[in-house]
């Protein structure tokens, strides 16, 4: 399993091909209970190489954790298999908590040293073109008539040096945070188990909590 991911790479498809044969298998054999055992085995040992994709596993997961865990006759090892794919599930989720955590908290300081750097950007450029523009003013002396007389057509009628110089305004600061990409991986990078997932994994672990105070492992 671990030479999975290196032996057949992603290739052109979303979905690595082992990852979707292995879902595959899952689909078409899962009313076998020996089968579905080994596959949901698979999971649970290898939970690392699957968490990038674990949205192609988890409903069938939260699916068969009645049928593994919860009838009376069923083996020890198959209802505690039943419940390591529930905590699976919760570990899952966990991590992927963590990591949109710390995903945002280096947003957040990116954004703010892009502040920070577009404010000393935006003060050098203001000192560069005011101290040009006394320098300029110093140096044409004797052409003070034309340089008043485009002043005052450029206060009367002509566009400001904000509306004229795009990095200076407004809209320079913000093209490079549009541009900002999301998750490019995998299509279910983010997948979250919804509630109907989640009521099923608590109302599972309650039941088999009772099971297991009458017949223990």
């Amino acid at each position: 399993m671990p030479a999975l991911p290196k032996r057949l790479p992603l290739g052109e498809y979303k979905i690595p091909i082992w990852i979707r044969y292995t879902k595959k298998i899952l689909l078409e054999e899962g009313h076998s209970v020996p089968n579905s055992i080994h596959i949901f085995q698979l999971l649970v040992r290898h939970s690392d190489l699957f968490y990038t994709c674990r949205g192609q596993f988890v409903p069938q997961m939260v699916n068969a954790l009645s049928r593994l865990g919860l009838p009376p006759n069923t083996p020890p090892e198959n209802r505690r298999l039943a419940i390591e794919l529930a905590g699976l599930v919760v570990a899952w989720e966990k991590r992927r908590q963590a990591e949109t955590k710390s995903t945002s908290d280096v947003d957040g300081l990116n954004q703010v040293g892009d502040s920070n750097a577009s404010g000393v950007s935006l003060g050098d450029n203001v000192s560069v073109q005011v101290g040009s523009k006394r320098s300029g003013e110093t140096a044409g002396l004797p052409n003070t008539g034309d340089d008043i007389s485009k002043r005052v057509k450029t206060e009367n009628g002509l566009p400001s040096l904000s509306a004229m110089s795009p990095g200076i305004g407004t809209a320079g600061g913000a093209i490079p945070n549009i541009g900002t990409p999301g998750s490019g991986g995998l299509p279910d990078e983010e997948f979250k188990p919804n509630a109907a997932m989640e009521e099923m994994i608590i109302n599972f672990l309650i039941r088999v909590r009772l099971l297991l105070s009458c017949f223990p492992l």
